[in-house]
């Protein structure tokens, strides 16, 4: 049976709808400005914390299952998603609905004909790709997100390679020479900035994801984007790159309004957002795998996160104790510097739990004394324990293995719901019943 009702759900991650309108109105983006003209809805998590349960790879569980991250219990980049877990694509591909996931975080394949498209996010441990030209594709951006802060152009050369060549046969080289002028004019004035990356990434990925459904009668889409929520958790403060921000989220909603021509209905949400902040950093080290190595933890796989932590996979469970052991005693100056968490048998979730309003060169140049120096990397009253051992690390040795990350924007727990026609009447609803509105779209 060919079923003909068609929905696009585009995941714009943490965007704040009132710097999109600030900036679509500032600077005449007119595809931004087309689609701030659609319905709107207020949403909620029932979370409230970030870095525990407010984060987006745990809301992206709760609105593609519509369970609550109490009951899905996914609360980890690339944890693993149980096969019993019901996803808004597997309820509708078992309904006989084509469908084709892009992006969305924390997703599992399971395998079922009507999935045309099924495309990870790069920090997933689970990397099924279809169809399988996309590795290609995904293999790229997977090794810059778990290394962007040590990545090696050589080592990653091959990867580059196919990714450029996977661009020239669907014709993306065709998209940019046509923007050169645009882009070149973005890359002259700040160089290739993170942020700028991110962005290409989503715009690649928009182009690929027209091209790949051009020809597919595809019924339920669902495309991820993380650019404008990396914009604003790194660069908020950079007010200088507004009008670059703007020009490339245009470009961002300009593919987004090509590709919803083929669809009946689209939605755009963005699970929850950000309030912006007063600069603070968080410590990240360069090499996640090499500093985990370099403490003595032995590990068969390491999976970083988008942050300063990941999932340590051991063969066994007395590889894994003993790690652990390695992971609770390592301090600096009898201060503990892991948050971590026992996920298996076989894998643990550690995080570096520092934070400062200054960075590394400045404690260093100021020369403060060791207690001012966890002074200064320990505002938060409770983000550092003292630890009763007698181990005390060089705090230069740790120093030399970490880099400092600028943070400008904070999750808050309310989010927002553009929308087409009339999906619903409500006017504020939790964020898991996105699941329940595309359910009954497919079920009127």
């Amino acid at each position: 049976m060919l079923h003909k009702k068609k929905l696009l759900a585009v995941h714009l991650n943490e965007f704040n709808l009132n710097f999109l309108r600030f900036g679509a109105k500032k600077y005449k983006c007119d595809y931004i400005n087309k689609f701030l003209k659609y319905n709107k809805v207020k949403t909620y998590s029932v979370d409230k914390e970030q870095d525990k349960n407010l984060d987006p790879w745990v809301q992206s569980v709760s609105i593609n299952t519509g369970k609550k991250s109490k009951n899905h219990k996914i609360f980890k980049t690339g944890q693993s998603v149980p096969s019993k877990l019901i996803q808004i694509w597997d309820y509708l591909a078992k309904k006989n609905f084509k469908c084709a996931i892009w992006g969305t975080m924390n997703s599992k394949y399971k395998k079922n004909k009507n999935i045309e498209i099924f495309f990870p996010d790069p920090w997933n441990n689970q990397t099924i790709v279809k169809p399988k030209k996309l590795k290609n594709l995904y293999d790229l951006p997977r090794s810059y997100a778990q290394n962007y802060t040590d990545f090696n152009l050589f080592n990653n050369f091959k990867k580059i390679l196919k990714f450029l060549f996977v661009c020239l046969n669907l014709n993306i080289f065709f998209y940019f020479i046509k923007n050169f002028f645009l882009y070149f004019k973005i890359v002259a004035s700040t160089g290739i900035k993170n942020y700028l990356l991110f962005f290409l990434f989503d715009i690649i990925s928009l182009k690929f994801f027209f091209n790949l459904t051009q020809n597919r009668n595809l019924n339920f889409s669902l495309i991820f984007l993380n650019s404008s929520a990396h914009f604003q958790h790194n660069n908020w403060d950079e007010k200088d790159n507004y009008y670059k921000y703007f020009l490339l989220n245009n470009e961002i909603f300009k593919l987004i309004f090509k590709i919803s021509e083929d669809y009946d209905e689209v939605l755009i949400y963005n699970g929850f957002t950000q309030k912006r902040i007063n600069p603070e950093f968080i410590i990240r080290p360069i090499n996640p795998k090499k500093f985990i190595r370099n403490i003595g933890v032995n590990y068969e796989s390491f999976n970083s996160n988008m942050t300063n932590g990941g999932i340590i996979s051991f063969k066994n469970k007395i590889q894994r104790d003993k790690s652990l052991k390695i992971l609770k005693k390592y301090n600096i100056y009898g201060y503990k510097i892991f948050e971590i968490k026992q996920l298996s048998k076989k894998k643990i979730f550690f995080r570096i739990q520092i934070k400062s309003f200054y960075n590394f060169n400045s404690i260093i140049n100021k020369k403060f004394s060791k207690n001012e120096i966890i002074k200064k990397l320990s505002y938060e009253k409770n983000s550092l324990k003292i630890i009763n051992n007698n181990i005390n690390r060089d705090f230069d040795s740790f120093r030399s293995q970490m880099t400092f990350i600028k943070t400008t924007g904070k999750h808050i727990f309310e989010g927002n719901i553009l929308f087409k026609n009339n999906l619903t009447k409500k006017l504020k609803i939790e964020n898991t019943n996105i699941f329940f509105i595309i359910k009954k779209y497919f079920e009127k």
